[in-house]
């Protein structure tokens, strides 16, 4: 199975280089263009379901591709953005200026969390929660008849989840250095552990969704990690409202 982690289309915060984590902002014109440009690239028979983080800048860049697929969409609030807490709607590089130590904290250390925040830790755990969620779900549906089973789905989420979760499941001598811009998409691709439990592995980052619909041809072994090893607090990742 693969899962294909896709970050939500541009909103105005992002335009100005603010921080915007759990703030419900919406898309922009240009994020709601690329939404649609990514919607469109995208094979209709190479995918079994939309699932999408609740906030409305990545549920909206979903439905775009859940419109153009005719597959289900569905939320989870796992795949929400890091909690920043007081950060929200701060200027991201006159922060960095006036804070450098706390900036780096914030993308250096799991343990670390802005006041009224969320550790780096807690929001990994839950988004990690959440592709579990997902991949069980979408195990079950291909055992209980779906045809033709369809190994791609798409999870629209957010570039703080995303660096978490890419950091966490690449080899550490291969860690990406590129953060995952607006509308494009990390591939990871999900095995199973004898005792049923899944795990995951860092295919692709920073690409166009489409470029992951197909396994590329022979590939370097890939490193799996078990999912659970990353879950320490599900939160509410396994609450799941249809749309």
């Amino acid at each position: 199975m693969r899962i294909v982690l896709l970050r939500h289309g541009e909103t105005d915060r992002n335009a100005t280089d603010r921080f915007q984590g759990q703030a419900d902002i919406p898309l922009n014109d240009t994020g709601v263009r690329q939404a649609q440009v990514i919607a469109r690239s995208l094979s209709p028979d190479s995918w079994s379901a939309v699932y999408s983080s609740s906030l409305a800048r990545a549920a909206q860049t979903a439905a775009y591709a859940s419109g153009r697929l005719g597959v289900p969409h569905r939320r989870l609030d796992g795949l929400r953005e890091r909690d920043l807490g007081t950060l929200d709607g701060q200027d991201r590089a006159e922060f960095a200026r006036q804070h450098p130590r706390t900036m780096r904290r914030l993308l250096t250390d799991p343990d670390y969390a802005p006041p009224g925040g969320e550790t780096g830790r807690a929001a990994l755990s839950r988004s990690a929660a959440a592709l579990r969620t997902i991949a069980e779900a979408e195990a079950e549906a291909d055992k209980t008849g779906r045809t033709p089973p369809a190994p791609v789905v798409l999870a629209v989420t957010h570039g703080g989840v995303l660096n978490l979760l890419t950091r966490a499941l690449a080899d550490a001598v291969e860690t990406p250095e590129v953060l995952v811009g607006t509308c494009a998409a990390v591939c990871v691709d999900v095995e199973w552990l004898p005792d049923g439990r899944p795990c995951a592995a860092l295919r692709r980052w920073n690409v166009a969704p489409h470029e992951c619909e197909e396994a590329p041809a022979p590939a370097p072994p890939l490193s799996f990690v078990d999912l659970d090893a990353l879950v320490f607090d599900e939160l509410n990742s396994k609450e799941v409202t249809r749309t």
